[in-house]
């Protein structure tokens, strides 16, 4: 496994992390079919073959997402770092406080080592709550500040509402299928030394070849990107997918990990997958190769 800087954290995390969206989300996730003693052993499965990043959310079933990543990580809590994030609905200063407290309680720890507002809110509740994002910095609640689908404008005037510490990553919907970031959150994290997590890199499932434009997952329209990937971006994956093919037939892998070590070229960019099964969970895990420049180069023509 290979491992990345957290921003100016002085963490270092593994560059494919394991996200938990789907853990404990039921209808919106899989969790009709995945139970909670799955969950917890694949995430001690994860910290065995090297993963050291766990993403998860207060909103993520309702808290059941940071109850189980608490249970699963048990005495290996020092070996991992964990991200949870604030919902928008915690707009002020009180709120926030409160709100780390229950989900530092549903983790069972007393420190989170990343803190994320989970989506861009009013610039007016925004300074009150980096106020108190500050604060429990100080307080030694929470190790590092992350933002979670902020754009560059929204990042830059987040750091310069900051009084005295900075944005150490911010996550980011990324993958074959969405790329804007290229154009401007990447190069800028790199030169300001933020880390970037992508998450959806495998498009949930669409990246792995399992799917096609014609022969979606029987739950699609539960999983929330793929209501929106449907009609908009499922009809470039008869292009892509043929390419991802052709390339995983040459290396011996699987098309997911040749999307997975596309998303992960970048030197900040570290990939969350999900993962129910422990084979994906191995074949994420080792999905941190390189791809040539002439195997980048027939990828960009497609996608």
């Amino acid at each position: 496994m290979k491992y990345v800087e957290l921003g100016r954290s002085g963490l270092k995390i593994s560059k494919i992390g394991l996200g938990t969206w789907q853990i404990g989300s039921g209808y919106w996730g899989w969790g009709s079919e995945f139970g909670e003693n799955e969950a917890i052993n694949l995430i001690r499965k994860a910290l065995e073959l090297g993963v050291n990043f766990i993403d998860t959310a207060e909103t993520y079933g309702g808290g059941l997402s940071e109850k189980i990543v608490g249970e699963a990580i048990g005495g290996s809590r020092e070996n991992v770092v964990v991200a949870t994030k604030l919902w928008v609905t915690r707009l002020t200063y009180k709120q926030a406080m409160k709100a780390i407290d229950r989900s530092l309680k549903r983790l069972g720890t007393d420190y989170v080592d990343l803190y994320f507002i989970h989506w861009p809110i009013p610039r007016f509740f925004l300074r009150s709550v980096l106020k108190a994002m500050e604060k429990l910095v100080d307080e030694g609640k929470v190790l590092s500040i992350g933002l979670s689908n902020f754009s560059l404008r929204q990042l830059r005037e987040t750091r310069e509402m900051l009084k005295k510490h900075d944005v150490s990553a911010v996550q980011v919907h990324y993958n074959l299928l969405e790329r804007k970031i290229e154009r401007n959150i990447i190069p800028y994290c790199l030169k300001e030394k933020i880390c970037v997590l992508a998450y959806s890199p495998l498009a949930q499932g669409l990246l792995t070849g399992k799917y096609g434009r014609n022969r979606m997952p029987r739950t699609w329209k539960r999983r929330i990107g793929l209501f929106f990937y449907y009609g908009r971006v499922t009809k470039k994956l008869g292009r892509i997918l043929p390419v991802l093919s052709e390339i995983a037939r040459e290396k011996n892998k699987e098309i997911s990990q040749i999307a997975l070590s596309w998303v992960t070229r970048h030197q900040n960019v570290v990939a969350i997958p999900g993962a129910k099964k422990v084979k994906q969970l191995v074949l994420n895990v080792n999905s941190t190769f390189s791809l040539s420049a002439e195997e980048l180069k027939m990828i960009d023509k497609v996608a």
